[in-house]
């Protein structure tokens, strides 16, 4: 399958709303568009930057999409009760 990738994202979406998991699951697609965007060189956000075009809109882009997984990750109540083990 082709696009398995938003197919799988898109299935486990309600259930993150469900279990309250959305910092969570916002952090690692926040990561995974930044990874996408660095590995295909184009940043999307609500246009296509390419990095040849304009290369520092592209790199603030992925950044910002990397210290906003971080965050998230950080402050993730689901990661906070796996760290302290609650």
């Amino acid at each position: 399958m082709k696009y398995w990738k938003t197919v799988t994202a898109l299935l486990i979406m309600p259930l993150a709303f469900y279990f309250n998991w959305t910092e969570f699951y916002f952090a690692i697609i926040f990561l995974i568009w930044s990874i996408q965007g660095i590995r295909t060189h184009t940043a999307s956000f609500l246009d296509n930057i390419h990095k040849e075009e304009n290369p520092f809109l592209f790199w603030v882009i992925n950044m910002t999409w990397i210290i906003l997984s971080i965050l998230s990750l950080v402050y993730s109540e689901t990661v906070i009760n796996w760290y302290y083990g609650i």
